[in-house]
C-alpha cells in the first residue's frame, strides 16, 4: 500500500491539469486586483463559466469542486449571498500564501505551495 499512496501523491489529476488553481486565481486578479485582500473578490458560476470559454461547463464544475474541496491548501472557497432575496452561490479566493506561476521556473505550471 505504501508504494501505491507515493504513486497518487504525485500523481496529477487530469482536472488539474485542465483548470489548474492558477488560472482561477488569475482571473480573480485581473477582474479585483489583489482577491486575497479584496472581501469583495467573489464570482458566480455564470462569470467563470464566461472567464473559461474553453472548457466546458461540466468540467469546469468539476473543476470548482475539485479546488474547493482540495484536501491541501484551501485556496478556492465558496459561499451562498442573498442579492434582493434571492440566493446565489460564489467562489472567492482565501489564503495567506499565495500560488504564483513564475515562467522561468522548470515547474512553471504547478502549483507552488508556500
Amino acid at each position: 500500500m505504501g508504494k501505491q499512496s507515493r504513486m497518487k501523491h504525485h500523481h496529477v489529476p487530469a482536472i488539474e491539469r485542465a483548470l489548474p488553481i492558477e488560472r482561477i486565481v488569475e482571473v480573480f486578479e485581473e477582474r479585483f486586483g489583489d482577491p486575497y485582500l479584496n472581501p469583495m473578490a467573489e464570482l458566480t458560476f455564470g462569470e467563470l463559466t464566461t472567464a473559461f470559454p474553453d472548457i466546458p461547463v461540466d468540467e469546469l464544475e468539476e473543476g470548482l469542486s475539485h479546488w474547493t474541496n482540495h484536501s491541501g491548501e484551501k485556496t478556492l472557497q465558496t459561499k451562498t449571498v442573498e442579492t434582493d432575496g434571492r440566493e446565489t452561490r460564489v467562489w472567492y479566493v482565501h489564503g495567506l500564501v499565495r500560488h504564483y506561476a513564475d515562467p522561468s521556473s522548470p515547474n512553471h505550471g504547478h502549483v507552488a505551495l508556500g
